[in-house]
């Protein structure tokens, strides 16, 4: 019987070939399109799902209020990643992270531009970027410590092993130790960079950096395992004010905020959103 049906149609597609083709193109299309959305969207669920301590990794941002409006904003002064971690017994680890702009790296008779940012010494600690030569505890706990790439290594020194503990020097001016070689960053990363510089490094070379009124670094923190993220953001929703000495002006007002750093790629700009922890 089945094998009469199937005769049925293919009698049904001969005698109406070009409506029939018509269709199945149609539905081949369809198919094609929603294989290629779903794999879209599965791509980018995927994109920082890799930290192991993602649960319990955040973004601190800002909320705010001026002459009546909100704004919110990721970025946030270069002491407060310090400051919120000796304060707040709940927060296990914290970092600026500051992206920085091309520049150049000799070493030998090389010299190449690449691309990095700077952080501090917990950098390694919160996120799961593999070392292939040193540990996260030690690999950015000088100034003068950088953290380079397979990539980089491999060009400027051969291999991740050569590369370590080598010197490499920074736009013509500042020499750094190569403390720790980790893997290429993978393509499901929202953070891109060749190279990690010690914050203290960033901070002690652009000194405005020190000030709690200007704000340009992201600040992550990482809380401890039983610590409630709705509880640490309310512990923090005032902090920074005690900081600014009347310098945050009539009429304005900061308020900090949490969000999931896992979060941030598909939710980056939320500037509608009016109150705490997971509300948008």
């Amino acid at each position: 019987m089945l094998k009469n049906y199937f005769k049925t149609a293919f009698r049904n597609l001969m005698r109406n070939k070009s409506f029939s083709l018509i269709n199945i193109l149609g539905l081949g299309l369809g198919m094609a399109c929603s294989l290629l959305i779903f794999l879209w969207v599965q791509d980018e669920r995927s994109m920082d799902n890799f930290h192991k301590n993602s649960p319990h990794l955040y973004d601190v941002y800002e909320r705010v209020f001026s002459d009546g409006k909100l704004e919110t904003a990721h970025w946030t002064p270069g002491p407060l990643a310090n400051e919120l971690k000796r304060s707040i017994p709940e927060i296990r680890y914290a970092t600026g992270f500051n992206e920085h702009p091309q520049s150049l790296f000799e070493a030998g008779k090389k010299i190449i531009s690449v691309k990095g940012s700077c952080a501090d010494s917990d950098f390694f600690k919160m996120f799961s970027y593999p070392l292939l030569e040193g540990t996260p505890a030690s690999a950015l706990t000088s100034p003068d410590d950088i953290a380079i790439s397979r990539k980089m290594a491999e060009n400027f020194f051969g291999s991740p092993n050569a590369a370590f503990g080598k010197t490499i020097r920074y736009d013509n001016y500042k020499d750094f130790k190569v403390s720790a070689v980790f893997e290429n960053i993978p393509e499901n990363s929202s953070q891109k960079f060749d190279f990690i510089a010690n914050w203290k490094f960033l901070l002690d070379t652009v000194s405005w950096l020190k000030e709690w009124i200007y704000r340009s670094p992201y600040t992550f923190i990482q809380l401890q395992p039983n610590a409630d993220p709705v509880r640490v953001e309310a512990k923090i929703k005032n902090f920074i004010n005690a900081y600014l000495n009347g310098k945050d002006g009539a009429g304005f007002h900061l308020e900090l905020g949490l969000q999931r750093f896992d979060e941030m790629y598909l939710n980056f700009n939320y500037k509608k959103w009016q109150a705490g922890w997971g509300t948008h």
